[in-house]
């Protein structure tokens, strides 16, 4: 801690000059004190630690080699009961795949002996179905033919009419475009005679012009 003030008797003793000189003294003492007193305790910690890391890297390889050696005699432990382990898992397997090979013969057996059971009815069904969809199928094809002959006679009655009346109906659209057309006709040779008259007059005029 740094000294701020000075007594008065000394200030007054020494002088204001003396009293700063001597605080600057007494500080960097403090200063110095302190630097060799955080040194002293550095170096002891630093220490302290050094030995302490050693005791216990010592402490860790002990115990190390301890687990190491428990370790190697769980694992050999473990080695020989993981060896009947499996023996007698490999019996049981063999004896339980014995088991269950027998097991499945028998329900193939049955499983098969249900399957022609099922099949046989099956295709007695199938035939008496196919019989019955046959005989549907016939009536129906006969209705439907019935159904179709009469629907044919009515479209061809119905076209022969339409037929009829369109033939009807060009008929007269045909009198009454040639109606038209010969009109048109006599109209063009008209318009045409007039047009060559027109030009020929003059193309005449134009000459009698030129012979002048």
């Amino acid at each position: 801690m740094a000294i701020v003030t000075v007594p008065r008797v000394l200030r007054e003793k020494l002088g204001e000059e003396g009293a700063e000189a001597l605080v600057a003294l007494l500080n960097e003492a403090a200063h110095h004190e302190r630097n060799n007193l955080l040194g002293i305790l550095e170096e002891r910690f630093e220490r302290r630690v050094t030995d302490e890391g050693k005791r216990l890297d010592n402490r860790i390889t002990e115990v190390e080699a301890r687990l190491n050696e428990r370790i190697t005699e769980v694992e050999a432990r473990l080695n020989e009961r993981i060896t009947e382990v499996e023996a007698r898992l490999n019996e049981r397997i063999t004896e339980v795949e014995a088991k269950l090979e027998k097991q499945i013969a028998e329900v193939e057996g049955r499983l098969n002996g249900r399957i022609a059971e099922v099949e046989a009815r099956l295709n007695e069904r199938i035939t008496e179905v196919e019989a019955k969809l046959e005989k549907q199928i016939a009536e129906v094809e006969g209705r439907l033919n019935e159904r179709i002959t009469e629907v044919e006679s009515r479209l061809n009655e119905r076209i022969t009419s339409v037929e009829a009346k369109l033939e009807k109906q060009i008929a007269e659209v045909e009198a009454r475009l040639g109606e038209r057309l010969a009109g048109v006709r006599a109209d063009l040779i008209r318009w045409m005679f007039l047009f060559w008259v027109g030009q020929i007059g003059t193309l005449v005029a134009l000459l009698f012009a030129f012979l002048r």
